[in-house]
């Protein structure tokens, strides 16, 4: 198998759980994906298909060199965004107006990768459009996907995920044998960790049996029925549980059998919990992607869920397996399974409350934004952009609402046209969507419309977007005029000074500038944006070689920053003083600032701001002689620049890229600078932070424990290969194979062939059959 290499990329999770059965699952569908470029993983909610792409993703990333890479969907419910949500999963920075899915391809053409597209029944056409122009696109990309329906194009197949096997309670079965069945070792698993002492007992065994053949091996029923047991004994549970599932079964007979017995044992749970616990699990589905219990209480509670009675409901749904802890920087944030949303949801319209939790959230969200807003400048402010990053999918369920409900377009524009909130969060072109979309449902003239046409104007200098570019400032200026609006007003010729500054007449956006400038403080705006206009006024003054004016200028805003704790404004502010730096021809003065300029841009994800920092680096590294990082730096930033679109808006003060290609020789300069664009951001950032890689971490010491011939036998456990199959592979006896495996698991301190595994994809590169 091919290493990965140091800049592949992977996001599948690590298990925090034993990954129970499935051995044989795990090997035909990594057969398949070894001839098939597309396999979807099919079944119904809750079998465990999200569990078995992950396994088989773990076990087959060393096959793919730029690495493996989980997109995850349950909580897109807008087809339009699911390119622009593949592009954040690959870490792309991307922003320009191109076609996203156009950028995609471009991408992944030359990637040898895994892409996992998880639960993708809700945009099933979407999805088989993407993956389909993909797939013709790039010759090395595999997609591995979830369903609850196949993809339907070509190329794909299907694999169907089935329930665990379970035992017939009516056969006759051996004493002490029930753990033979996948589907009672996961009960006794997950029973044992939250029930101390739990154990499967000759007592409990049969009624255990008859628990497992009840949730007919379903992963996602066992699991909720184990958090059961610290209150139930077995055989209470099961009681109740049968009782339930013929219930329900009788009011669902539309709804295919198994589905109906998840939806059992999910109206079971639901019907374990309080009066407050089932309203705060309905009301909570309105939130994607997790929600913290400040959310919580000023979403979701009223005069019958009042806000003094959530911190035990939340507690109550925890322990019940409702709610899911993600502790998020020393916050408590929390999630629910898409089933246990999704049945949430139900029950939400049930109650009548839909529509008002729906604005109730979406309410919240604005009030978010607007806070960040109020606080961006100031201590909180790496906090906030942390805060919106975490809460995008939020974010975006409250954009959706004001797109689909009539009246509601003007509030969303008043959300969409923060542009320091897309800047900070890496999500232009997706902030340039949501803006299109909304000034197309809202045309009436307001303050709203005239700052959400500013903005996508600003987004679209950024991209490079020339007709935008040519006709949003003035559509936003005459707007402001016509609405006598000067905070509009400022803003939009702020706008029009920043696209003059980067044309052929610079000289033009001097005026502009001044006159945006002595506008917001005659307004009252919040300080980014008079700040912001500082460094682009700056910028301009060095393009006219006006050096005095761009440090006063600089100089001023370092101070403002320092003062007011705006650290994304002094970044900037440290770029223009390093390139000053530059230009007077103070090279390590130049180098101290810009890097420390890089490192706080690295925190905001600033792509444009990174970009413009390489460049004047590289210029700085080739003043002092070090062509080969110059060359290297100047590759980094021109891949991040192209990224999003952008296009030269600084000019160096001298030949230095010349000189350095000259005296490194053109095709070892054109190399370097190659090199430095296929880097990954965080190889650029080290290089040009002059950080060392950290060494690779030893291989585990138990290596050496092994013989050969027990590594050997490592691999093929990983593989998923049972004892049998293994002693036919090495043409070794059964009771052979059986030895070694139990050796390994005595010399490693194991219990599992799950950790022997987990031992074997630790191991770097052929160091397990060393």
């Amino acid at each position: 198998m091919a290493s990965p290499s140091a800049r592949s990329l992977t996001t599948v999770p690590a298990d925090l759980t034993s990954f129970v059965g499935r051995r044989q699952d795990v090997a035909a569908v990594r057969e398949l994906a070894s001839k098939a470029r597309l396999v979807t993983l099919t079944g119904i909610g809750g079998v465990g298909k999200t569990r078995l792409a992950f396994r088989v993703a773990a076990e087959v990333r060393r096959a793919f060199p730029d690495g493996v890479c989980l997109v995850e969907l349950a909580s897109l419910t807008d087809p339009a965004l699911l390119p622009l949500t593949v592009m954040d999963a690959l870490a792309m920075r991307e922003q320009s107006a191109r076609e996203p899915v156009g950028v995609l391809c471009d991408h992944l053409r030359t990637q040898h990768m895994l892409l996992v597209l998880d639960n993708c029944e809700h945009l099933v056409e979407a999805v088989a459009d993407l993956a389909d122009r993909l797939l013709r696109a790039a010759p090395d990309l595999r997609i591995l996907a979830t369903s609850r329906q196949a993809l339907r194009i070509a190329g794909e197949y299907v694999y169907p995920v089935l329930p665990l096997p379970v035992p017939n309670p009516e056969a006759t079965i051996k004493p002490g044998t029930g753990t033979q069945y996948p589907s009672v070792t996961l009960l006794a698993e997950r029973s044992a960790a939250v029930v101390p002492g739990f154990a499967l007992t000759p007592d409990n065994e049969a009624a255990v049996i008859r628990l497992c053949h009840r949730l007919e091996g379903i992963p996602l029923a066992i699991e909720l029925a184990a958090v059961r047991l610290r209150a139930l004994t077995v055989d209470d549970l099961v009681n109740r549980l049968d009782d339930r599932f013929d219930l329900l079964r009788e009011g669902n007979r539309n709804l295919p059998e198994r589905h109906q017995t998840l939806q059992a044992m999910i109206d079971w749970s639901y019907g374990l919990c309080t009066p407050t616990e089932q309203a705060l699990w309905a009301r909570a589905s309105v939130f994607a992607g997790g929600f913290g219990t400040d959310a919580l209480e000023a979403v979701c509670t009223d005069d019958s869920l009042p806000e003094r009675a959530v911190l035990d409901a939340v507690t109550g749904l925890v322990e019940k397996s409702i709610f899911v802890p993600e502790p998020q920087g020393g916050r408590s944030r929390f999630r629910m399974l898409e089933t246990i949303r999704e049945y949430g949801q139900a029950r939400l319209a049930e109650s009548g409350d839909q529509e008002a939790l729906d604005r109730r959230h979406r309410d919240w969200c604005l009030q978010l934004i607007e806070t960040a807003g109020d606080e961006w400048v100031g201590p909180r402010q790496q906090q906030w952009a942390d805060r919106l990053e975490l809460e995008h999918a939020n974010l975006r369920r409250a954009l959706e609402y004001c797109l689909s409900e009539s009246g509601e377009a003007r509030v969303g524009l008043r959300m969409a046209a923060v542009p320091w909130f897309w800047g900070a969060t890496e999500y232009i072109a997706e902030g340039r969507l949501w803006l299109d979309r909304l000034l197309a449902l809202d045309e009436e003239p307001s303050h709203e419309r005239a700052w959400a046409l500013a903005t996508a104007a600003y987004i679209a200098i950024f991209q490079g977007d020339e007709h935008a570019v040519t006709v949003l400032p003035e559509v936003a200026r005459d707007l402001a005029v016509r609405l006598d609006d000067p905070a509009a007003l400022a803003y939009a010729t702020h706008v029009l000074g920043m696209r003059q500054s980067l044309s052929d007449d610079p000289a033009s956006a001097i005026p502009l500038f001044t006159e945006a400038l002595e506008q917001y403080s005659e307004t009252g705006v919040t300080p980014q944006y008079p700040d912001s206009l500082r460094i682009e006024l700056a910028n301009a003054y060095i393009l006219l070689g006006d050096f005095d004016k761009a440090t006063n200028l600089v100089d001023e805003l370092y101070e403002l920053c320092g003062v007011n704790g705006d650290r994304w404004n002094l970044s900037y502010a440290l770029w223009g003083r390093g390139f000053l730096a530059l230009i007077r021809g103070d090279l390590d003065q130049a180098e101290a600032d810009l890097c420390e300029s890089l490192a706080m841009k690295r925190e905001f994800h600033d792509t444009l701001g990174l970009a413009l920092t390489l460049e004047v680096l590289a210029w700085t590294a080739a003043a002092q002689g070090e062509d080969e990082r110059a060359a290297t730096l100047s590759g980094g930033a021109d891949s991040l620049r192209q990224s999003i679109g952008a296009k030269h808006v600084i000019t160096a003060p001298g030949d230095f890229q010349v000189t350095a290609c000259k005296r490194l020789g053109e095709a070892a300069f054109d190399s370097a600078f190659a090199r430095g664009r296929h880097l990954a951001l965080d190889e650029t950032l080290a290089l040009a932070l002059r950080e060392h890689a950290q060494p690779a971490p030893a291989a585990p010491a138990q290596a050496s424990l092994l013989t050969r011939r027990q590594r050997e036998v490592a691999e093929l456990v990983a593989a998923g290969l049972s004892n049998k199959e293994i002693a036919a592979k090495l043409v070794i006896s059964l009771r052979t194979a059986e030895g070694h495996v139990e050796s390994i698991l005595t010399k490693l301190d194991f219990k599992t062939r799950t950790q022997i595994a987990h031992w074997v994809m630790q191991q770097p590169t052929g160091q397990a059959r060393e």
